[in-house]
């Protein structure tokens, strides 16, 4: 009977899996291929593709042997840069030994024949978050997840907080509060950056002299990782 039980579970959970939906809707372009120019423009990683009808289809290369190793050298950072650069203490956060290599892949691109340059895509959970991606600085951020691709030299694991602290004016500091909980695997990583709390800021205005808006800006984000598409992502696209 026990066995019979684990059996169902086990099924439902494949099941669930199968149906994560990852498309993006009312996709306009055709069939396109899902680039990263994670170490330049002149080194392009095709990740998987995306169909007609905006299925996406992932393929990420088990290594990156088709980078040279210097290209290598001039793209990835250390490990509490790649990570922790929004941190106040991100090179006190890490010892030495396990300050090991990474890069940020960068958005996703869509790239065909005719036009390398389709489009980019931005993974989020609301959105409402893509305008604030775009202009963290003069657009309001709201509550909810983005998510961005790492890629690991090495196996990594780390839980702890850090802050981030930015001097907006004399009477007014931002502060954010990053909660981790990564255990990154070598190879591409998906991290999520959920916003659990947003505060209002006066900001100064880019266009006006003496002119300040006021602007939301996150207070509380918990960061998270896994190698496996996340469920909740929805895929908006951009197209050029």
């Amino acid at each position: 009977m026990k066995k019979s039980v684990m059996f169902l579970v086990a099924c439902a959970f494949q099941f669930g899996m199968a149906q994560t939906n990852n498309t993006v809707e009312d996709f306009p372009l055709r069939a396109t291929d899902l680039v990263l120019f994670s170490f330049g423009m002149d080194n392009p990683l095709t990740i998987g593709t995306i169909s007609d009808s905006g299925e996406i289809a992932f393929n990420f290369p088990k290594d990156l042997n088709a980078i040279t190793d210097d290209v290598k050298a001039n793209f990835m950072s250390d490990t509490a840069f790649t990570l922790f650069s929004k941190c106040d203490n991100s090179y006190d956060m890490l010892s030495e030994d396990e300050n090991g290599k990474a890069v940020n892949a960068g958005q996703i691109s869509l790239s065909t024949k005719e036009n390398p340059y389709s489009g980019l895509l931005s993974m989020v959970t609301d959105e409402a978050l893509v305008p604030w991606l775009e202009d963290t600085y003069s657009n309001n951020a709201v509550t909810g997840s983005y998510f961005e691709l790492v890629y690991m030299e090495s196996d990594f694991n780390y839980q702890g907080e850090c802050t981030s602290t930015v001097s907006n004016t004399e009477n007014d500091t931002i502060i954010t509060t990053y909660s981790y909980d990564l255990q990154l695997k070598a190879g591409f990583n998906f991290i999520e950056y959920k916003i659990k709390s947003v505060l209002e800021h006066t900001i100064p205005s880019m266009y006006e002299e003496g002119v300040f808006d006021n602007i939301m800006k996150p207070s509380k984000i918990k960061v998270t990782s896994t190698q496996s598409v996340p469920p909740t992502i929805k895929w908006i696209g951009k197209y050029f």
